[in-house]
C-alpha cells in the first residue's frame, strides 16, 4: 500500500509541474512606435553624431503620449544629449511631437521640442528635435529599429 500511495504522489507531483502555462505575447498599444532604435543625428542633411541607442516606450498615463529616451541619468551620460520627454503621439498615422516637453533627467531640465516624429512601415524612424539649450539648431535623428518587433516577439 505504501508503494502505491507514493507513486500516486509522484504522478500527482509529476503532472502538476509538467504543466507549464502558455502566455500568448501580446503588442504593446505603443507598436510601432515602441521599441529599441539606432539612431545618428544630422544637421543640413551631414551626419554630427555617430549612431546611438534611443528607447520609445508607452506612457503610463493613458495611450496618448510616448516616452523618448536614451538612457540618460545625469546630463553628462547620455547617449544623444541626455533626455527623456514624453511627446503626444497619433497611432493612426504613426505620428508624435511635442511643442515643449521638459526633460525629465535630474538637473537637467530643459524643453525639448519635436516636430515631424513618424515610424516609417515598422523598423525605421526619424525625427527633428530643438533643445532648449541649442535653441538655433534643428536635428534631424533618423535610423532604424535596432531589433525588429517581430523579432523580439518571437523570443521568449
Amino acid at each position: 500500500m505504501r508503494i502505491f500511495k507514493l507513486l500516486i504522489v509522484a504522478i500527482a507531483a509529476l503532472a502538476l509541474f509538467s504543466c507549464e502555462p502558455k502566455y500568448e505575447k501580446q503588442y504593446s498599444w505603443a507598436y510601432p512606435l515602441a521599441g529599441d532604435w539606432t539612431l545618428t543625428a544630422y544637421v543640413d542633411d551631414e551626419a554630427v553624431s555617430d549612431p546611438f541607442e534611443l528607447k520609445i516606450y508607452n506612457s503610463s498615463f493613458g495611450q496618448d503620449s510616448i516616452w523618448i529616451d536614451d538612457y540618460a541619468t545625469t546630463s553628462s551620460n547620455g547617449h544623444f544629449w541626455s533626455m527623456k520627454f514624453k511627446a503626444k503621439v497619433d497611432m493612426s498615422t504613426k505620428t508624435f511631437q511635442s511643442v515643449g516637453s521638459k526633460n525629465a533627467v535630474d538637473k537637467y531640465g530643459i524643453v525639448i521640442k519635436v516636430s515631424d516624429g513618424k515610424v516609417i512601415g515598422n523598423d525605421s524612424i526619424s525625427m527633428n528635435v530643438v533643445f532648449e539649450d541649442d535653441a538655433t539648431t534643428t536635428y534631424k535623428l533618423a535610423g532604424h529599429r535596432t531589433t525588429s518587433y517581430e523579432e523580439y516577439m518571437a523570443n521568449d
